[in-house]
């Protein structure tokens, strides 16, 4: 099924996986209201430069996400690897 999905393009973890923990909830509350706050007093010239920072922000956050998801499914096989290798033919012994 996984498989069938990601062939099929319909897997989007940089745009499905969004936390909904309350300590982050309340961070992305804090940037969004400082943000506004600080924009809503700028003049023309000062906003399009904030809204430039906002965007590079945007996409050096992109960036690090994908590699720590990179990170962490690599590191999860190298643990499938580990338990399926070692302690499979350990435990696990066909025909048993």
């Amino acid at each position: 099924m996984i498989m069938e999905l990601l062939y099929n393009g319909r897997i989007y973890p940089a745009e499905d996986i969004t936390s909904q923990d309350e300590r982050y909830l309340k961070a992305e509350e804090r940037v969004n209201r400082t943000f506004d706050d600080l924009h809503a007093r700028l003049n023309d010239t000062d906003k399009k430069q904030l809204e430039q920072i906002r965007e590079a922000m945007y996409e050096s956050q992109f960036y690090a996400e994908e590699e720590r998801f990179r990170y962490g499914l690599t590191l999860g096989v190298m643990l499938m690897q580990e338990i399926y290798g070692v302690y499979g033919a350990k435990y696990f012994k066909p025909n048993s």
